[in-house]
């Protein structure tokens, strides 16, 4: 699976991306909100995403960013930008519909490290919670990438590999669903071997 990021010129621009759907229902479950988005690029910046989830009153305790909002109804984005790496390390964003996020990065899913603040200057989460859906706006900028990745250039025809969720960890509407389609017998997000990859096109 692959998925193409088109280059930016505006923030405005990302309408015109392609649609990726968060359909991959891995470990059954009758619970399947249709969630969707879009992902660009903007050269200088950064790269812009924006999911939604057709899901009426999504459950939204947390509020602060660090808070496990994975127990809440979140959607999530993990990209990784060495995948050719034997270990590599992956960036997680999970955000729930008040805007709280947790942002980690690391090697596994044992081993995560929360961006400290001076690593998350410039990154942006907004949520919008309407009658019948939620939606998400991040912005992550290519400062936050660069901490992780010293010396990382990213321009047309770089790649790197990614995915998508949407998730309740908690009781009640328990789901798992994923942008590319995981290989494992329990539901685990944190495995890089099966983000897709994706490319940045002009």
């Amino acid at each position: 699976m692959k998925y193409k990021v088109l280059t930016l010129k505006t923030p405005e621009d990302l309408s015109r991306c392609p649609v990726f759907f968060v359909n991959q229902f891995n470990w059954g479950g009758d619970y399947r909100p249709v969630t969707s988005g879009r992902l660009g690029f903007l050269p200088g910046q950064g790269f812009l995403l924006e999911m939604e989830c057709q899901e009426e009153d999504p459950c939204r305790n947390y509020t602060r960013d660090g808070d496990p909002v994975y127990l809440d109804s979140a959607m999530e984005a993990f990209f990784c930008f060495t995948p050719e790496d034997e270990k590599p390390c992956y960036l997680n964003f999970e955000m729930n519909a008040n805007g709280a996020m947790l942002a980690c990065h690391g090697r596994n899913r044992q081993e995560r490290i929360t961006f400290d603040k001076s690593m998350t200057e410039g990154l942006s989460c907004k949520a919008q919670v309407k009658e019948h859906a939620w939606s998400i706006r991040l912005m992550l900028p290519l400062s936050l990438i660069t901490a992780v990745y010293p010396g990382l250039t990213l321009h047309t025809d770089s790649m790197f590999s990614c995915n998508f969720y949407k998730i309740k960890e908690s009781e009640g509407l328990t789901h798992f669903a994923s942008f590319a389609p995981i290989l494992a017998s329990e539901p685990d997000f944190h495995l890089p071997e099966f983000f897709a990859r994706a490319q940045i096109f002009a």
